[in-house]
């Protein structure tokens, strides 16, 4: 059987007192300049993604003429030049990419 020890000290619990309403605006305010220094970061991301993105299909789309000008147009070497669906799908993607900058833009503030 087991016995109760009536005899250990209680342990008191101490209250924890509410934070003044200084530190809490403090606190929010903090909160606050973190979440728009976030925001920020994130839009800076997202248009220089984009941005990259935009850069390695032009690059793709100039070796395409590059390549389809220079020399003999009948044959295809590797990957180039692109074949008509190919070239068209690049050079959509370019104007959606230029149409996510435009809204990232606006949801950004500049």
């Amino acid at each position: 059987m087991t016995s109760m020890d009536h005899t250990a000290a209680s342990r008191h619990l101490v209250p924890i007192e509410p934070k003044s309403k200084s530190a809490s605006s403090v606190d929010d305010a903090r909160r606050a300049e973190r979440a728009e220094r976030e925001r920020r970061q994130s839009y800076a991301s997202q248009r220089a993604g984009t941005a990259l993105a935009v850069a390695v299909i032009e690059g793709l789309l100039k070796a395409h003429r590059i390549s389809k000008y220079a020399g003999d147009t009948g044959k295809r070497t590797n990957l180039l030049p692109l074949n008509p669906v190919q070239q068209i799908g690049l050079e959509t993607a370019i104007d959606l990419l230029h149409l996510h900058v435009d809204t990232l833009s606006h949801e950004g503030g500049g």
